[in-house]
């Protein structure tokens, strides 16, 4: 039975980043519709609107945060690719992200995985704050550049999380590492130290981490960045 456990374990991976990765392959589809229908355009990672947050993934009502982390209420009918996902509750969550322990839900269910590309995707406040258009990242560069990818995030300053008790939650970007200092490691490397990828070519790919980039609050989970040799993310090739 020991000798055959490494296997068994290994064999059950390689289903869930098999699953994973065709829940990237769905939501490279449901993106390709989005940017059909809206000229290439992508959407922004958050619009404020008078009565709460429009996220890409969802809508918080500003009366939501209120009822505390794990309880929080998100409207997933709102996100911005929800007309275009057939089964958007199981696309939008990998399958090996609770398989990680230490974890802390921030929504009330599962809610999201995946970290859109937040260079194609801004936040309003960001340096350049305007959606890019996919007819930006050079044909060249498709296979390299990344739309989505397998995200997660260490909290340690909301309860139950502390400093002495530092925990993963669902996150929603990806960034290079060197984009900016407030930026923590946000790249899930869950698939036995890789993490799924979706290109703008569209395909998928597991990729692996930075040397030494995994964060030290809780090196376990392996969350870091990707090496920048590997993948890149803005148009025109960085």
């Amino acid at each position: 039975m020991a000798l055959l456990l490494p296997a068994l374990f290994a064999a059950m991976e390689l289903a869930d980043r098999t699953v994973c990765a065709n829940n990237l392959r769905q939501l490279g589809l449901a993106v390709q519709l989005y940017l059909k229908d809206h000229d290439g355009q992508f959407f922004p990672l958050l619009k404020q609107e008078a009565d709460g947050r429009l996220w890409y993934f969802g809508f918080e009502a500003s009366s939501s945060p209120a009822l505390g982390e794990g309880n929080r209420i998100l409207d997933r009918t709102r996100g911005k690719l929800y007309p275009y996902l057939e089964a958007s509750e199981t696309v939008e969550v990998c399958p090996s992200f609770f398989k990680q322990g230490h974890y802390k839900p921030k929504y009330k269910g599962a809610w999201w995985t995946y970290g859109i590309n937040r260079v194609l995707s801004p936040y309003p406040f960001d340096p350049q704050p305007s959606p890019r258009n996919i007819s930006e990242i050079r044909p060249s560069d498709a296979q390299r550049t990344v739309i989505f990818a397998d995200a997660a995030y260490i909290n340690w300053w909301q309860p139950p999380a502390s400093p002495q008790n530092p925990l993963v939650e669902e996150w929603h970007y990806v960034l290079p590492q060197d984009r900016s200092a407030f930026d923590s490691p946000h790249v899930h490397f869950r698939h036995l130290g890789r993490a799924n990828v979706l290109f703008a070519d569209w395909h998928v790919e597991a990729v692996g981490p930075a040397a030494g980039s995994f964060d030290s609050r809780l090196p376990e989970a392996r969350i870091g960045y990707f090496d920048p040799a590997e993948v890149l993310f803005a148009p025109g090739g960085s």
